[in-house]
């Protein structure tokens, strides 16, 4: 049984997590729609074995070859905490739109979304590029964040998974490369 104190747990280990590599600066922040449901895997979490789409995808557009030497090397733990480090250096941050998997909040994702901009007022200026990874992510925060005078970039980006994975690195490089 999910309960408040487990919500608080699991939210404390997700922050923790991605704390660890925010950069001083952030010059580009990635917003996607929450961590995974399965409590082992997260963006952020260094030993992940297996299913790390997004991981996997945002590093193929930037470090493409450590991305490849990461996966020779079975996924170790030590390389993908370096590729973090990689992407904390070059200014990169990752925020999840519910910061807990909404299948154990019972949140909606519209729900999520004053949270997630109080803690963008705190992360980034108004001019730091915003990158909204996944449709319904877009959908709910574009037009609010436009609004408020953020500089989001206006591409609807798919979540790298299901086969989406060649349309995110297309879009996706074209945002970083422009």
């Amino acid at each position: 049984m999910v309960n408040e104190e487990n919500i608080e747990a699991l939210r404390s280990r997700y922050i923790a997590a991605r704390n660890k590599y925010k950069p001083r600066e952030i010059k580009a922040l990635l917003v996607t729609e929450a961590p995974s449901c399965s409590l082992d895997k997260d963006f952020y979490f260094e030993d992940v074995p297996k299913q790390d789409s997004l991981f996997l995808e945002i590093m193929a557009v930037l470090y493409p070859q450590h991305k490849e030497q990461y996966l020779k090397q079975k996924r170790d733990p030590v390389l993908k905490e370096a590729l973090l480090h990689k992407f904390k250096e070059d200014g990169f941050w990752l925020m999840d739109l519910a910061e807990v998997p909404v299948e154990v909040t019972g949140d909606s994702y519209e729900a999520s979304f004053p949270n997630l901009l109080l803690r963008i007022e705190k992360a980034i200026t108004k001019q730091t590029p915003i990158i909204l990874i996944k449709a319904n992510v877009f959908d709910i925060c574009y037009t609010a964040l436009i609004t408020l005078g953020f500089n989001v970039i206006n591409e609807r980006l798919p979540f790298p998974g299901s086969g989406q994975q060649g349309v995110f690195r297309e879009k996706f490089s074209k945002i970083i490369h422009s």
